[in-house]
């Protein structure tokens, strides 16, 4: 019979538990009993066996209610700090993925107006003036036994793994950017070009797709031979032109190839289809440089004719331009509308296509010889669509240029490189972290300049930026 206390503020009977702690805390544990019967959860059998997995659940369980206990007991105070750290921390991880989703979007904008830019050839990256001269201990050269006569031409991939030479032994060769010499296709003896797969004359220029998917190679029996660039395996031969290929040029982001030959004809060819598209006329004289980039133009330099002219295929004409007193040997890009021309007289001329005289020349960029006549430049490397540019003669000397394309347009020199021999070709890598320079003992036009002391090789020249 349940014993009552009489409420005597209330006049009622009200049932009064009684018992001390040890009830209380029998009470807690059969309350906490109770949660794990409503969990599902028991606690194993102490008459039974425990397997080892029934006690990692019972401990868990344990712990649960443990660091429940441990909440129950948290004062309001601890729990304002620990929801403000928890608060904190939120706004914290969200204003990271804002400020990560800004500058992705932001690279973006930057990516998109840069290409708007590029496709209008009004894009200029000002970057000359951050380049450091290099030290002559930072100069790395690439020889190959197998190619013994003076490197005429080279490229580098669009990845910049690869850098290819072609010589005056009709042979070419891969090399790794380490100076790993990848691969060699050797050149034919005269007149076996019947029994050899390759060249069998001088290779005079050379060029590689920006998807590395093609390397063309020229030479000077006026054919042009199609490779795989990672195996060096033969695709195709085209013969058309009835003089020595001067120049060859990949339409960028296609497989559109432009050549160039002393036959005074430019022709375009598809590679998808391996086939001849159709021929250009207009020079006067054999052409003796040629350069293309995203546009559906190229542009050539007509060597004794004195003139340039930029080819418009969508729009079927032609722009005409001359500023030079003597053969033009080369014409190089720097953007779809400013260009570069250098020859025989040793002018360094800067162009745009809006005018049809040279906005700026550099006269004997390369000195002067023992006789008083300028040194002949003999070959020019654009970066392109930024404001650096380098040149090289039979000075012992490549000059590195910068060049202003703004409204006061200049050439300025920022520093020198001593290379002996005759520079015959140069190319930067895209990045423009490096300068490759094709050296030979001969001119690749002639053997009316000889620099014994050369070394017939390509020699690489590393950029550095402050």
């Amino acid at each position: 019979m349940p014993f009552f206390i009489r409420n005597k503020r209330s006049g009622g009977n009200k049932p009064k538990k009684l018992g001390g702690k040890k009830a209380q805390a029998k009470r807690k544990t059969d309350v906490k009993s109770q949660q794990l019967e409503k969990r599902g959860k028991f606690a194993p059998n102490l008459d039974e066996e425990i397997t080892s997995e029934e006690e990692e659940e019972y401990d868990k369980n344990k712990k649960v209610i443990e660091e429940e206990d441990e909440l129950e007991e948290e004062t309001a105070q601890e729990k304002k700090v620990r929801l403000a750290r928890q608060y904190l921390q939120q706004l914290q991880e969200q204003r990271a993925q804002d400020e990560e989703d800004k500058l992705d979007d932001e690279a973006i904008r930057t990516r998109l107006r840069e290409d708007v830019l590029e496709a209008s050839g009004r894009l200029r990256k000002k970057i000359a003036d951050s380049y450091l001269e290099p030290e002559a201990d930072d100069l790395k050269v690439f020889r190959s036994k197998k190619q013994r006569l003076s490197v005429t031409c080279i490229t580098v991939s669009a990845d910049e793994k690869y850098v290819f030479s072609g010589s005056k032994d009709a042979s070419l060769v891969k090399y790794g950017m380490d100076g790993e010499k990848l691969g060699t296709i050797l050149g034919g003896r005269k007149g076996a070009k019947d029994s050899h797969v390759g060249h069998c004359s001088h290779i005079y220029t050379i060029a590689v797709s920006s998807d590395g998917k093609f390397l063309a190679s020229g030479d000077a029996g006026g054919y042009i031979h199609i490779w795989n660039p990672e195996t060096l395996e033969h695709l195709k031969t085209f013969k058309k032109h009835r003089g020595p290929i001067s120049g060859l040029s990949f339409r960028w982001g296609t497989h559109t190839l432009f050549s160039s030959s002393h036959d005074r004809m430019v022709m375009v060819w598809n590679l998808d289809a391996m086939a001849f598209v159709e021929n250009l006329g207009g020079h006067q004289d054999a052409i003796t440089g040629l350069d293309a980039f995203m546009r559906e133009s190229c542009i050539t330099s007509g060597g004794r004719d004195q003139s340039v002219i930029v080819y418009v295929l969508v729009e079927d004409k032609q722009l005409r331009f001359s500023g030079h007193y003597d053969s033009i040997d080369g014409v190089k890009l720097i953007n779809e509308k400013t260009f570069v021309t250098y020859g025989q007289d040793g002018y360094l001329a800067l162009w745009t296509t809006l005018k049809k005289r040279p906005h700026c020349v550099v006269k004997a960029a390369h000195g002067y010889q023992s006789n008083g006549i300028p040194n002949w430049l003999t070959a020019v490397a654009t970066l392109i669509n930024t404001d650096i540019m380098a040149s090289g003669s039979m000075d012992g000397y490549v000059r590195v240029w910068k060049v202003d394309t703004d409204r006061h347009k200049s050439v300025k020199p920022l520093f020198s490189v001593p290379i002996p021999g005759v520079i015959n070709s140069l190319a930067f890598t895209t990045s423009g972290s490096h300068l490759l320079v094709g050296v030979g003992q001969e001119h690749k036009m002639g053997r009316w300049y000889i620099e014994k002391s050369a070394k017939n090789s390509v020699v690489v020249i590393p950029l550095k930026k402050k």
